[in-house]
C-alpha cells in the first residue's frame, strides 16, 4: 500500500494514508498524511464474525472519508470495512490484492489448494471441489450481503465480492497466475508492488560455498521450519542467512549460519542462490525478482496456492510441512539442477518490465475519472497488464 500510495504521490495527487501507528513515520516519510485506522474490540477467534466486526469498522471509518473527501478509496483485501464505508459513501473503490487472484473460477480449483487444474477423467475432482467451494462462498456473501444492506448499499450476487467490481490490482507476477477463461474484466495484473521496509544488511557467513537465504520471519510453526532449514544447509555444506522477526534464533547455529531479525532483502538476495521460505507472497515475489529460486514450505492462507505456482513457473520445489524430512533433498535439488535458476531468471526479466506501483496508480487514476477503470485484456490468458 505504501508503494501504491508513493507513485500516487509522484504524479501529483494528494494521498491520504490510514493504518496503524507503526506506519505513521513511514508515511510521512513517503509525502503522505496520515490518519490513524479506528480500533474496534473485534470478535474472538473462538467465535470469528467478521461481517459484523466490519460493518462496525464501517461505521467508525465513514467519519474520516467525510472529512478527507477523497475521490478514490484504495482498501487492501482484508481491510472491509474501510472499503464498505467507501461504497456507503458512494466513493469509486479499488482493492488491492497482494497474491494472485483468488476470485473462483470454472476452470480452475478452489483456491488455496495448490493444486494443478484436474484433466480428463480427474475433471471431477476440481467439479465436486468447485461445489464445495461455491456453497461456502454463497453463505460468505449472504453473512456480507446482510452487512451492505445495513450499511445502506445493495446487495451483490457476486461470489468475490470483497473485491470491488470497479477495479482489482493484482499486485502479483504474471508467471503466478494460472490461465483462465472467465478472468474479471476488472482485474488488472500490475506486477508487484514492493516496498523496502528497511532491516538490517548483515554481514555475510565465511566460506566459499553458496548461500541460501532462510526466510522465516512470519511462517506459522516457526521451529520446525527453522530447525529443518538450518540442517538442510548443514547437510549440504553450504552458508546461510536466517531471518527470525521478532522471534529468537536458535541457541547454537553451524559456522555457516548468521541470523537476524529482518534484513533488507534486496540486499542479501543478489548474493543468494536459493530462498527456504513458508511461501509468503511478499518473499516469493521479491526472490523471484531477483531471480532466486525458492523452496517452499506452506503454511496457511494463500501459502499453499503460492508455492503450487512457483512450482508451475519452475522456479522452485514445494515440500509439505509434514515432510519436512525432505527438505535436504528439496534444496540440493534447487542449488544443483540448473532448471530452476533459468525458471527464476526468466520470471526476473518479466519482472524487470513491469512497475507495479506506477501501473496501479494509472488504473487508480482511470477510476477516478470515470468512476470505473477499462476492462482489463487477454482475459484467455489470465495476464493482464
Amino acid at each position: 500500500m505504501l508503494a501504491v500510495a508513493r507513485a500516487l504521490v509522484a504524479r501529483g495527487h494528494r494521498v491520504t494514508f490510514s493504518s496503524g501507528t507503526q506506519h505513521a513515520e513511514e508515511a510521512a516519510r513517503e509525502g503522505l498524511r496520515f490518519v490513524e485506522m479506528p480500533i474496534i474490540v473485534g470478535s474472538t477467534h473462538e467465535r470469528l464474525r467478521p461481517y459484523e466486526d466490519s460493518e462496525v469498522m464501517a461505521r467508525a471509518f465513514m467519519p474520516i472519508l467525510d472529512v478527507e473527501q477523497p475521490e478514490v478509496v484504495v482498501a487492501d483485501l482484508l481491510t472491509l470495512g474501510p472499503a464498505l464505508a467507501a461504497e456507503a459513501r458512494r466513493i469509486p473503490l479499488a482493492t488491492l490484492l497482494i497474491h494472485p487472484l483468488h476470485s473462483p473460477s470454472r476452470d480452475l480449483p478452489p483456491f488455496g489448494w495448490g493444486r494443478a487444474p484436474a484433466r480428463g477423467v480427474l475433471g471431477w475432482r476440481d467439479a465436486w471441489l468447485r461445489a464445495s467451494n461455491v456453497r461456502t462462498l454463497q453463505r460468505a456473501r449472504d453473512d456480507l450481503n446482510r452487512v451492505r444492506v445495513s450499511l445502506g448499499i445493495p446487495p451483490t450476487a457476486r461470489l468475490d465480492a470483497q473485491i470491488s467490481d470497479r477495479l482489482a490490482l493484482v499486485a502479483t507476477l504474471p508467471s503466478l497466475e494460472v490461465p483462465r477463461s472467465d478472468w474479471p474484466p476488472y482485474a488488472h495484473v500490475v506486477g508487484p508492488c514492493l516496498y523496502d521496509a528497511g532491516g538490517v544488511v548483515p554481514d555475510l557467513p565465511p566460506g566459499e560455498g553458496p548461500i541460501v537465504l532462510i526466510a522465516a520471519s512470519t511462517a506459522h510453526e516457526q521451529r520446525p521450519l527453522v530447525d529443518a532449514s538450518v540442517d538442510a544447509v548443514e547437510r549440504l555444506g553450504v552458508r546461510a542467512v536466517l531471518t527470525v522477526g521478532k522471534s529468537s534464533a536458535p541457541a547454537s547455529l553451524p559456522s555457516g549460519v548468521v541470523a537476524a531479525g529482518f534484513v533488507s532483502h534486496d540486499a542479501v538476495l543478489p548474493s543468494c542462490r536459493a530462498v527456504i521460505c513458508n511461501g509468503g507472497h511478499g518473499i516469493v515475489a521479491r526472490a523471484l525478482t531477483h531471480g532466486v529460486p525458492l523452496v517452499v514450505v506452506p503454511g496457511h492462507g494463500d501459502q499453499q496456492e503460492n508455492g503450487y505456482r512457483v512450482a508451475r513457473a519452475g522456479a522452485g520445489v514445494v515440500v509439505k510441512r509434514r515432510k519436512l524430512g525432505m527438505l535436504t533433498r528439496a534444496l540440493d535439488l534447487v542449488l544443483t539442477e540448473a532448471r530452476f535458476a533459468g525458471a527464476a531468471a526468466a520470471v526476473a526479466h518479466e519482472a524487470a518490465g513491469l512497475d507495479g506501483p506506477a501501473r496501479a496508480a494509472e488504473l487508480v487514476e482511470a477510476l477516478g475519472r470515470t468512476g470505473r477503470a477499462a476492462p482489463s485484456v487477454d482475459v484467455s490468458e489470465g495476464r493482464n497488464l
